[in-house]
């Protein structure tokens, strides 16, 4: 009789192990539609008429962002929680291999805004908005420190202030996870990271006059770790509460329905974040893993996210240019703005075919376990004079 729970709970642990493993479900899918749904945010006052001024609900692409962050605490989370926990993956390994993840492609996307800039300002042709990329702001871009606090406009590959404020959640992952794992309850651990996300929230509203989920850009690390915390919490339930295929389906699909509703009828942003969190939760639990396309899809997103904005300046900059010597009307402006879409997505599959899989392929065997514990212990004095 005493066995019987024990195998029960055996049995959902290896099935949660098996949905961890699986591709192109549900959750590739929110990856790739969180990074085009910040395509629409940055591109919109880009239209013949400003998005935000048509719906009040098209002004509010920064719970895209955030919905972007959880989801990133919430994959770190089931791809390496029990690794952390168990120090199979040692915390300065994971930060390393977290950080070499994303810095290598970001360096060559910010070389090409480099490029950029550099020819059109020698064929005489100046930037539409030059604030974006002012020299003195680049050190900080290219060392991803951008949203530790540093002041000015965060330029040049500007959506990229979510990666300098992850780096920060990436290095205090592994603490987070093992602190919160104290507290055997995945329900009340979750309590806690919600107070603690109310808490930041009332303090950055008390001090900085903006909610912690809407900060300005330098203060991306404040807005992103409690949101970071939530999504880790999140993936701990889908560790330890097993629902069934058909129960995720219909709860992702009343959390959708909800936001939608909340976005039509006002500003409702708690509410918002939370049944956005529950559709990462119900995507995480989905058994629906057949969906090539996005599998495909989701392979996009961290493209997408990284060269949208590279697009968006040499697409609109030409856009411009054509309306002023063609004298484009109305029907020919919006069209030329909606390309600018599908030019992203193809612009972000050829950069993830020919820059960012093969530049991991050359940078993951340099980053491996034995290469990293000698570049600690063997060479600490090299570490001393980078970090110090």
């Amino acid at each position: 009789m005493s066995k019987a729970p024990q195998t029960s709970r055996i049995g959902a642990r290896e099935l949660v192990k098996a949905r961890d493993l699986a591709r192109g479900g549900p959750l590739d899918a929110l990856r790739f539609f969180a990074a085009f749904f910040m395509v629409i945010y940055h591109y919109a006052e880009q239209a013949p008429v400003s998005l935000f001024a048509i719906h009040p609900a098209l002004g509010r692409g920064y719970l895209a962002t955030d919905f972007f962050l959880m989801l990133s605490g919430y994959v770190l989370g089931r791809a390496y929680g029990d690794r952390v926990a168990s120090r199979e993956v040692g915390d300065r390994e994971f930060l390393l291999k977290r950080f070499a993840r994303v810095w290598p492609s970001h360096l060559v996307m910010l070389a090409g805004f480099v490029a950029l800039i550099l020819a059109t300002t020698l064929i005489g042709i100046a930037p539409q908005n030059p604030q974006w990329f002012q020299w003195s702001q680049l050190p900080a871009q290219a060392l991803l420190v951008q949203s530790w606090g540093f002041d000015g406009p965060s330029g040049w590959n500007t959506p990229t202030w979510t990666l300098s404020a992850l780096i920060f959640c990436y290095a205090a992952f592994p603490v987070l996870w093992r602190m919160f794992a104290a507290i055997r309850s995945p329900w009340l651990a979750m309590a806690v990271g919600a107070a603690i996300f109310v808490v930041v929230d009332l303090a950055c509203r008390y001090w900085l006059g903006q909610a912690s989920y809407r900060l300005a850009l330098k203060y991306g690390v404040i807005r992103a770790l409690p949101l970071f915390l939530i999504g880790v919490l999140i993936a701990r339930m889908g560790r330890e509460i097993v629902v069934s295929g058909r129960a995720a389906d219909l709860l992702g699909a009343a959390a959708i329905a909800g936001v939608v509703v909340l976005q039509l009828v006002g500003q409702f942003d708690y509410a918002s974040l939370a049944l956005l969190g529950v559709l990462i939760f119900a995507a995480g639990a989905s058994v629906r893993k057949d969906w090539g396309w996005a599998k495909t899809a989701g392979g996009l997103a961290f493209a997408l996210y990284l060269t949208n904005q590279f697009v968006g300046v040499v697409w609109f900059g030409a856009q411009n240019v054509a309306a002023g010597k063609l004298a484009l009307n109305d029907g020919a402006m919006w069209l030329t703005w909606a390309l600018a879409f599908p030019a992203a997505v193809v612009f972000a599959a050829m950069f993830e075919r020919f820059v960012d899989t093969p530049l991991q392929a050359w940078v993951k065997p340099r980053v491996g376990v034995g290469t990293l514990r000698s570049m600690f212990r063997a060479r600490p004095s090299m570490w001393r004079r980078v970090v110090g």
